[in-house]
């Protein structure tokens, strides 16, 4: 294993501590390996060691900026990617009025190069991470326009260019009706268990509007959003740890909904709780352990089912990294509440 991973173009790091890797205060164990992954002459050269790593069994996870992320104190024992935003790229095909984009673009920089143009990417305005990220989460953000102008990534995404780790070259999927899901895709659901693929390249396209509309439609959501973040960033979290648009389809409201009116789910262990600031999303405290974390989110699940008859379990929006990859909250919860 050794002799591959010294075959990267760059320098693999290990016991490499993870704690800047998720957004919680909870501490984060260590990688047993550590590497950069760069958009730069070497990136194929680089997805052709992991494919190779694929074909061997040896562990790895890809991650980007921002990735909703916990990950417990056991760490992960085998490669953690990390996804450099340098070096992104956005292209505007004029002939096809479509935006061509590098995985690692940013959100934040979609959207602030695409509305001078006019071209209306303000439904994701505010969603943090890079746009790959985006596409295999499908992430959104409800409109505070008109809740009928609320979008999907899926709702702007035309072809992708993916690196298939299991045949070791790029192919190009053009997503169907049957692609993506509710915070959810094909991608998403492929990499769950082995990560398969890698979104190198995504086609784009959206409503010319002008500028003046993007940029008035932008203005709302930017404010209507930035204290939320703001106290999402300093108290430590990775956003809505459910999928709120899953808790709506069944009871009406969201997380926070469910909380206003049943201050019961939440509960305080040491420190693992439901913020009562912002959008009340889940946070923890630098002491906090798994074992807390697991004790935490039994009593909610516990406390929606009751209640609500709603299995939030099956509904979780952030990744949970363990020892041996990622895992489901039933799985995190049976592992580590009797620890």
């Amino acid at each position: 294993m050794k002799e591959l991973l010294d075959s990267f173009s760059r320098k693999v790091e290990y016991d490499y501590d993870l704690q800047n890797k998720h957004l919680y205060k909870k501490k984060a164990g260590k990688a047993k390996e550590y590497y950069q992954l760069a958009f730069d002459e070497n990136l194929d050269e680089d997805l052709k060691v992991l494919h190779k790593m694929y074909k061997n069994d040896m562990p790895f996870r890809i991650y980007g900026l921002h990735t909703n992320l916990y990950i417990t104190s056991n760490g992960y024992n085998g490669l953690f990617i990390d996804v450099d935003i340098k070096n992104s790229k956005i292209k505007f095909k004029r002939e096809t009025e479509e935006f061509i984009v590098t995985s690692n673009l940013t959100v934040s920089a979609l959207v602030n190069y695409t509305k001078e143009m006019g071209y209306d990417f303000s439904p994701l305005t505010g969603i943090p991470g890079v746009v790959g990220g985006g596409v295999v989460g499908n992430s959104s953000y409800p409109s505070v326009i008109d809740k009928d102008y609320s979008k999907h990534f899926s709702d702007f995404v035309k072809k992708i260019v993916v690196y298939d780790f299991e045949i070791g070259n790029f192919i190009e999927l053009i997503p169907d009706d049957n692609f993506f899901g509710i915070r959810d895709s094909f991608l998403k659901q492929a990499n769950k268990i082995k990560t398969k693929y890698f979104v190198k390249e995504i086609v784009l396209k959206a409503d010319y509007i002008g500028k003046e509309k993007v940029n008035r439609f932008y203005n709302a959501q930017i404010e209507h959003r930035k204290e939320a973040l703001k106290i999402d960033y300093a108290e430590g979290n990775a956003g809505s740890f459910f999928a709120n648009r899953h808790i709506r389809n069944h009871v009406g409201k969201a997380m926070t909904g469910l909380l206003l009116e049943n201050p019961s789910i939440n509960i305080n262990v040491n420190g693992a709780t439901f913020s009562p600031d912002g959008n009340m999303q889940f946070r923890t405290e630098p002491n906090t352990t798994d074992k807390d974390v697991a004790k935490f989110f039994r009593h909610v699940t516990n406390k929606v089912k009751e209640i609500y008859d709603f299995d939030l379990c099956k509904y979780k929006e952030v990744n949970i990294l363990d020892r041996d990859g990622e895992i489901d909250l039933n799985t995190f919860i049976d592992r580590y509440f009797c620890e």
